[in-house]
C-alpha cells in the first residue's frame, strides 16, 4: 500500500516509466537554464545587451512591425508569468504539488513572448497552440539566439536530424543522468530533449493518419508517402515546450508531486524554472527594441514601474525587466 495511487495507474498504462519522466522534465529545465546564462550572462541586463546584439544580425533590415497592443499586452502576459514564477521559487521549500500549475505559467509566459515577437517582425499567427509551435518553427526559430534556436529536421522517412545550429558538433546526452553543470551535457540534454521529441510528434502524425484512413499501418508504399507528406518538416523549441507543458498538465504530473523527493529538489527546480520564461521575456523585449518601437519600449518599462500591482512588494534585484 507505499504507493497504491501509482499501483492502479500501472494497471491501466504500463508503459509510464516515473523515474525518467521526472528526471527528464528537471533536466531539461536544468539544461535550458545552463545554456542560456553561459552563452548570454546571469543578469538580465547582459542577456537583453546579448539578445540586442544578436537581433541586429538576424534582423539586418528595417523590420514592419504589428499593432502595438498585440506587441506589448503580448509581453505583459509573459511578464506576469515569469512573476508568479519568481514569487513560487522564492516562497517554495517542499511544496512539490505547485510544480504542475508552474510548468503551466511557465509555458504560458514562453508562448506570450513567442507571440510578442511574431508581432515584432510584423508576423500574424492564430492565437492557437499548434499554430503557434509551426509557425516558431517555420518563420522564427532560425532566428532566435541559442539555444531556442535548436530544431530536429526532417531527413528521410521517420528520421529527423537534431542540431544546435551554433554548436553543430554537440552530441547527445542522457537525460535520466544527474545533470553535472558542464556545457557537454547541457547541449547535450537539450539534444536529447529535441530528439525525443521528434519522435513524439512522429507518432502523433502517424496515429492522426491511422484514424482519419484506411490504413492500418505504414508498409505500404502509399501509406508511407501519406506519412512522409504529412510529418512535420522542423520540430523546434516551441514544439518541446508546448508537449512538456502538455506532460506536466495530464500526463506526467502525478510523478511531479507523489513519492520521496529531498528536501532542496522542488526548489532548485522552481529557481531553474524562473531563469527560462525571463530570458524569452528579455529576447522579445530586446527584439521590440530593434524594430521601430525603440521608443515604445522605454514607455512599457516606465508604465509597468507606475502601474504593476503589487509592485512595491518586490526587491529592486527583483524587477528583473529593469535593463535600459
Amino acid at each position: 500500500m507505499d504507493n497504491w495511487l501509482y499501483t492502479e495507474v500501472i494497471k491501466e498504462d504500463d508503459l509510464r516509466v516515473p523515474t525518467f519522466a521526472r528526471q527528464s522534465t528537471i533536466n531539461w529545465m536544468k539544461a535550458l537554464r545552463f545554456e542560456t546564462i553561459n552563452e548570454h550572462g546571469s543578469s538580465t541586463k547582459e542577456q537583453f545587451e546579448s539578445c540586442v546584439t544578436h537581433f541586429k544580425n538576424a534582423y539586418p533590415k528595417k523590420l514592419a512591425t504589428l499593432n502595438n497592443s498585440y506587441i506589448f499586452e503580448s509581453l505583459y502576459s509573459s511578464l506576469t508569468g515569469c512573476l508568479a514564477l519568481q514569487t513560487l521559487a522564492k516562497n517554495a521549500s517542499r511544496e512539490s504539488w505547485m510544480l504542475p500549475t508552474a510548468i503551466v505559467s511557465w509555458y504560458y509566459s514562453v508562448y506570450f513572448s513567442v507571440l510578442s515577437m511574431f508581432g515584432s517582425t510584423g508576423q500574424t499567427v492564430d492565437d492557437n497552440h499548434a499554430s503557434v509551435y509551426r509557425a516558431f518553427g517555420s518563420n522564427l526559430s532560425d532566428q532566435m539566439p541559442h539555444p531556442f534556436n535548436m530544431k530536429a529536421t526532417h531527413v528521410n522517412n521517420e528520421e529527423y536530424n537534431s542540431l544546435l545550429p551554433q554548436y553543430a558538433s554537440g552530441s547527445s546526452f542522457s537525460l535520466s543522468k544527474t545533470f553535472p553543470e558542464s556545457e557537454d551535457a547541457a547541449k547535450g540534454m537539450i539534444l536529447e530533449y529535441l530528439s525525443g521529441n521528434a519522435k513524439y510528434y512522429t507518432w502523433l502524425t502517424k496515429d492522426r493518419i491511422l484514424k482519419k484512413s484506411d490504413y492500418s499501418d505504414f508498409r505500404t508504399k502509399i501509406a508511407k508517402e501519406e506519412r512522409n507528406r504529412q510529418l512535420p518538416k522542423t520540430i523546434a523549441f516551441m514544439h518541446c515546450a508546448f508537449r512538456y507543458r502538455g506532460k506536466a498538465n495530464y500526463r506526467d504530473g502525478i510523478y511531479l508531486t507523489y513519492g520521496k523527493a529531498s528536501a532542496d529538489e522542488t526548489k532548485a527546480f522552481l529557481e531553474d524554472m524562473k531563469i527560462v520564461p525571463q530570458f524569452t521575456f528579455i529576447a522579445a523585449l530586446a527584439l521590440a527594441y530593434r524594430s521601430p518601437l525603440k521608443p515604445e519600449v522605454d514607455k512599457f518599462l516606465e508604465d509597468i514601474d507606475k502601474n504593476l500591482k503589487g509592485i512595491d512588494c518586490l526587491a529592486d534585484e527583483e524587477c528583473f525587466w529593469r535593463v535600459l
